[in-house]
């Protein structure tokens, strides 16, 4: 083990200022899901210069760079995801955002960087690797519909990849820490949106009509008493209903009532059964109150789940280019959802978290998100690291 540990540490050190530039480059400008022409462009010229051969036409705006390893070997991957968020930026930074109501918010300009980072760690030295690294920039992963990470699955132009590995900055864990768990990381998402229809009256005359209000406020109350009187509290379930628009004036009963939520689950038997109850709930809300309901419950990721082996080599790795006090192994899942799962699905390997905490760091996907740059090196040390030691000839 830790074969290409100096080299890797020394050309991520040679590269840092690189990949802080890259990574102000992108998130300076960022585009949302679906949108991403000029990061696109932006990250071809790149591998361009690096003489990394690409193909960007697989979907949409992806880019799916290859470096071939001098000797024959197995095809590993690594992914990072392109897309913002539609947050206006109030951090204040010198490279914030330039495109109005768009930001980086996620962290995605780290993972880009990282994964150019670590192309031109891997570049550097593939006269000594065995076997092809796929290097894979995924277009739309915060869209629950255009949903970028199946739809380069299902383009063929990853088969024969035998690893794949990807990460998330992470404000949850202190800086420069690795978060590695196998099993269950992070949970599968749906969405679903209702439409309670009543029946309009004046206010003063509540009993001419059916208030769709006061049947939204019933049903709100008894998703929340499915998921808490009817599941196992040790099981991983949560509802959440973000939206509720109704009415139209003060002194009438409102007709109709919209809502929006989303379900987050790991046992895809619990997936199917919060999807049943919410269905049966709606048709026993209007057999009480008269309302006629519609729900389009619509599914989006399914949860990603680390190979425990692919967390081992990542473990020893981590531990042995970066330290023992940098690893942290997280004892409970996120609710959090990520498409990454979609390679998962398919191909094995592992998702991590790479700590970005640090006192005042705000959320991810809040407006003042930002991370300690310190954490691109590390992500490329660890990134490039776990790659190389897969390509290792006869020792």
């Amino acid at each position: 083990m830790a074969v290409f540990k100096e080299i890797i540490q020394e050309k991520a050190k040679q590269y840092a200022e690189k990949i802080v530039e890259w990574r102000r480059h992108f998130h300076e400008n960022p585009e949302l899901s679906g949108e991403e022409v000029e990061t696109s462009k932006y990250i071809q010229e790149q591998l361009s210069n690096m003489g990394i051969p690409f193909n960007a036409n697989v979907f949409q705006y992806a880019v799916i760079g290859e470096i071939k390893g001098a000797h024959p070997g197995k095809t590993v991957a690594l992914r990072a995801d392109m897309d913002a968020l539609p947050v206006t930026e109030q951090t204040g930074l010198p490279f914030a955002s330039k495109n109005t109501g768009k930001m980086h918010a996620c962290g995605h300009d780290s993972h880009m960087a990282i994964l150019l980072g670590a192309a031109a760690v891997l570049n550097s030295i593939k006269d000594q690797l065995h076997g092809t690294v796929k290097l894979v920039f995924q277009p739309a992963e915060e869209s629950g519909t255009i949903r970028g990470a199946y739809h380069i699955v299902e383009t063929g132009v990853l088969e024969g990849v035998e690893e794949i590995f990807g990460l998330h900055v992470w404000p949850d864990l202190p800086v420069g820490t690795v978060g590695l768990r196998k099993g269950n990381l992070m949970a599968a998402s749906d969405r679903f949106d209702v439409h309670i229809k009543g029946k309009a009256t004046h206010g003063a005359m509540p009993h001419l009509g059916t208030d769709a209000i006061v049947a939204a406020a019933n049903w709100i109350v008894n998703v929340q008493s499915i998921v808490a009187r009817e599941t196992d509290p040790m099981e991983n379930l949560v509802c959440t209903i973000g939206t509720f628009k109704s009415g139209e004036r003060y002194n009438v009963g409102a007709e109709d009532a919209y809502l929006e939520g989303t379900c987050r689950t790991y046992n895809p038997a619990k997936r199917d059964y919060i999807e049943n109850r919410l269905i049966e709930s709606l048709k026993a809300l209007d057999l009480m109150f008269g309302t006629t309901s519609v729900i389009d419950y619509q599914r989006g990721h399914s949860a990603t789940i680390n190979d425990a082996d692919s967390i081992d080599h990542l473990t020893k790795v981590g531990t042995e280019y970066l330290g023992e006090e940098a690893i942290v192994l997280p004892e409970v899942p996120a609710m959090t959802a990520e498409d990454f799962s979609a390679y998962l699905n398919k191909y094995k390997g592992a998702f991590i978290w790479l700590g970005t905490g640090y006192e005042g760091n705000p959320a991810l996907h809040h407006n003042k998100f930002a991370i300690d740059e310190s954490v691109l090196q590390t992500g490329v040390t660890l990134m490039s690291g776990a790659i190389a030691e897969l390509l290792v000839g006869e020792q």
